[in-house]
């Protein structure tokens, strides 16, 4: 059980990019949980487009805390052509894992 006293600051734009672009370096802290179907070839986002939208990617909207108390941001990069959005969950309690949790290409 936390600490009453225990204050859990917000975590800063630049402290997220720093935490995404370690996990993108160690696959120990890196969760892909993004379920590739069927999908057609121009849907298709490839596990090393993910890899590099986290570590050369930018944020957009911020840093926010979700339900679990993870920080969730979405993070953005051109990928063959393609913008690719990251949506990824930051778990600071668990050796600041990062969890992919959506993958999406838009064709602007």
């Amino acid at each position: 059980m936390p600490d009453e006293n225990f204050v859990r600051f917000p975590l800063v734009e630049s402290a997220a990019l720093e935490l995404l672009r370690e996990a993108a370096e160690d696959s120990r802290k890196l969760v892909n949980t993004v379920k590739f179907g069927e999908r057609e070839w121009f849907e298709r986002v490839s596990n090393r487009q993910i890899v590099l939208c986290l570590k050369e990617g930018s944020l957009v909207g911020g840093v926010t805390q979700d339900d679990h108390g993870n920080w969730r941001c979405v993070v953005t990069r051109v990928c063959g052509g393609l913008d690719v959005y990251v949506t990824v969950a930051i778990d600071t309690d668990d050796d600041n894992k990062v969890y992919v949790l959506e993958v999406e290409n838009r064709h602007e």
